[in-house]
Formats: C-alpha cells, structure tokens, sequence
C-alpha cells in the first residue's frame, strides 16, 4: 500500500521538480510532449508494475493532497495488479477512513475478503478465437491455437494473471468468430466458451473456479440475435474498448470509432424507410445502448476538460 501526500520530487519516478514555482504538468503539457519527466516516469513505473505483476503483488495507492500526487504516471502499478486507487484531499476526510476500511473488510469467518495471485484461463471450441482481455490483468504468455491474430487489450494469449482479486473485479474477455467460409456451422450446432479461474484464499487454500458457457450459432440476420442483445454488458465492453484506445490514441479519433461502431449497429438492427429519419425505430433490446454511447462521449472517461491527468486515471481506473 502507498500513502502518497505528494508528489515523487526525487529518483527515476520523479514527476515535478523540488522547486514549488514549479507546476504540475497538465493534459495539454502531456499532449505537446513538453513535459520532461512524464515519459521517463511512465516507463520506470511501467516496468515496476510489471515486476509486482509477475511476483503476485497488488498496489495499492491512497492519495491524500489538494493538488495532484503523480496518479497518471503510476496508474499500471494499480491498474495491472488489480490493487485500488483512492483520490482523496486529505487523510482526515471520511472518503479515504472508509474506503482503507472497505479494503480491509473481513467475512464471518475473519478472513479478508478478496483472493491473491489468480490465473484466468479461457478455453473455446474451434469456432471461436481468443482477441484479448481488458481488465486489472497482465498476459500469461499461453499462446494457443485459441489466439486470434486480431488484439483487443492484452491479447497474444488465452491465459491472464490477475494479483488480487474480489467479488467486485470484472474483466472484459473479447472474441471473435474464426469459422471458415467452407465448413458452415450445423443449425442448432452450439459455441462453447470456458473460464477457468485459480486463486489464492485469503486463509491459504487454493481453489478453482470453472465457468462454461454454451450458446447456440445463428445467421447473422438472424432475429435471435436482437432478442438475446444486452445492451448495458455491450456498453460496458465497448466502453473499455474506448478507454483503452484512449490512453494511445487521440481521443477525437476514438470518438469517430465509437460513431462508426454505433452507425454499424443502428444499420443492422434499426428499422427505417430510406431517406425518411422519422420512420427510424430500433428493437426494445438496442433502445437505450445509443443512450449510453452519448453520454459516453461526453463523460470523464474520455472527454479530460476541466480535469487533471491524475483525476483522469482515477475515473479510468474506475471504469
């Protein structure tokens, strides 16, 4: 756990100088590269979470200060190793009491109530191809014939290491579909997907959880289709998509991506006469997932007017 008052002034993950006329840098100092220690801090803190990755360690960072501590460049130690970022003013303020309590919470039996140095293991039938996962997760380096060659987050692998877990830890796993064109699905023929997840008790015990999850194939205009779509669970997922892009991309070319993606949506599923928008309807099961794209757009976690970069890795880790 760090305890982090201000920010690091000294050493190779130093991301302000000592002198207080000196300010923080901002969104736009990142944007123009004309910050001199953003990168050189990145890179150090980057490999440092790699390290605490691999070892099975989780960080967690609690900051308490008015002005920003240096959360944008050491975001990967918390974000890779499933630990918990807290942004807080102060160590007095009852955010950052409840929140370390909430950390340190115990079950009935006095064991606290999260698992440590987890593996998540995804296993499909032939039909299907691992992309990536987008989540506090590093790669395991398991290359296998499940590997699509198309990478969505940490892709390359159907293997993930995961240093601390709890009940409230989600992931997105993404997939596609790799069937060739000469060997057409039977009807009625089904998809099969498996999660295998081992962790690390808090009082010692080893233990494995094994999800698998059959669905059934359909035409792609097939109406089986819009009535099993969950519109919140594809928000999510392609809301972590955009935040991933984002952290490497321009935010206006995520933006447009996220435009075209919702475009292809509303022309595949959407009902309408050419030329006649009023006459546009769209499947009670799609209704509000063009609600949920707008308001992405233009919420924190792509959009970094009127906030730090430390208060934009924290809504980012958040998500």
């Amino acid at each position: 756990m760090l305890f982090c008052g201000g920010p690091a002034t000294q050493g190779p993950g130093m991301v302000v100088g000592a002198e207080l006329k000196e300010p923080m840098r901002s969104h736009h100092d990142i944007e123009k590269e004309s910050d001199r220690y953003y990168r050189k801090a990145i890179k150090f803190y980057e490999a440092l979470a790699r390290r605490t990755a691999a070892a099975g360690h989780a960080v967690d960072v609690f900051s308490g200060c008015l002005d920003q501590v240096g959360l944008a460049e050491m975001k990967a130690m918390v974000n890779w190793s499933g630990g918990s970022m807290v942004l807080t003013d102060s160590f007095v303020t009852a955010i950052f009491k409840q929140s370390f309590q909430r950390v340190l919470e115990k079950d009935d039996a006095g064991d606290l109530q999260m698992g440590f140095n987890a593996t998540l293991e995804v296993q499909t039938t032939k039909e299907l191809k691992v992309c990536g996962l987008i989540g506090p997760g590093v790669s395991a380096g398991k290359k296998t014939a499940m590997v699509s060659d198309t990478e969505i987050g940490v892709g390359g692998t159907t293997a993930w290491r995961l240093a601390a877990v709890n009940a409230q830890t989600t992931v997105g796993v993404y997939f596609e579909v790799a069937n060739q064109q000469s060997q057409a699905l039977q009807p009625g023929s089904r998809g099969l997907v498996q999660f295998a997840t081992t962790y690390q008790h808090a009082r010692g015990e080893y233990r494995m959880r094994v999800t698998t999850i059959a669905r059934s194939w359909a035409e792609g205009a097939s109406p089986e289709i819009a009535a099993a779509f969950d519109q919140e669970a594809a928000a999510v997922l392609m809301a972590r998509i955009a935040v991933f892009k984002a952290e490497s991309e321009e935010v206006g070319d995520v933006l447009r991506w996220l435009d075209r993606m919702l475009i292809r949506l509303c022309q595949k599923f959407g009902d309408y006469r050419r030329d006649d928008p009023a006459s546009f309807r769209l499947n009670p099961n799609f209704s509000i997932y063009p609600q949920f794209m707008y308001h992405l757009r233009r919420s924190q976690f792509l959009q970094v007017f009127n906030s730090s970069p430390d208060e934009t890795a924290f809504y980012r880790h958040c998500l």
